[in-house]
């Protein structure tokens, strides 16, 4: 297969492919979410030889069945059909995780489509809840994926590069028991 290369880009890049694989037969305006607006709101694309063959989005943003304070949502991710099953899918997935836990997510969550409900499980998301409907859309599931576990061995490594720097002294603790 020939490479492909995940970028950041501009939200003008993506809505032609939010438009052709999400919202086909709806009107262009419809590939234009509220979030795309916020401030730390990413864009990311799937290029092969410069040409775009999918895209995702992902941002900040609590959702109400997690009480946890750094939720992120991935949104208009989409690969051109003819491209699924090809792994396109899973590094524009990655890439976007990877961006959620760089700053510090405990969560990332979605609504997918009932199609795609077994890519996103083999990345380690689990469905939160029923089936419900998006009106002109379809039916969709919630979605998510704990990363709180990811910052946990992040915050470890950095404890154990401490413990274990011979720079440093280890205080080590006393017994409690009186002599």
């Amino acid at each position: 297969m020939t490479k492909v290369v995940i970028d950041s880009v501009r939200l003008e890049d993506v809505i032609n492919t939010r438009h052709t694989i999400l919202r086909a037969g709806q009107p262009r305006s419809s590939c234009y979410y509220p979030e795309d607006s916020y401030k730390n709101t990413i864009h990311y694309a799937a290029f092969i030889d410069d040409v775009l063959m999918g895209c995702a989005s992902v941002y900040k943003e609590s959702h109400p069945d997690f009480s946890l304070k750094q939720s992120w949502r991935l949104r208009g991710m989409a690969v051109h059909q003819d491209l699924q099953g090809q792994g396109i899918g899973t590094q524009l997935l990655e890439t976007c995780i990877n961006h959620a836990i760089k700053n510090k997510a405990d969560v990332i969550w979605c609504n997918a489509r009932d199609n795609a409900v077994k890519f996103y499980k083999k990345s380690g998301f689990k469905i939160i809840g029923d089936e419900f409907e998006l009106p002109n859309i379809g039916p969709h599931f919630l979605l998510a994926k704990n990363l709180g576990i990811h910052i946990g061995q992040t915050h470890f490594l950095k404890i154990a590069k401490k413990l274990f720097s011979k720079n440093q002294t280890v205080p080590v603790p006393q017994s409690r028991v009186k002599s």
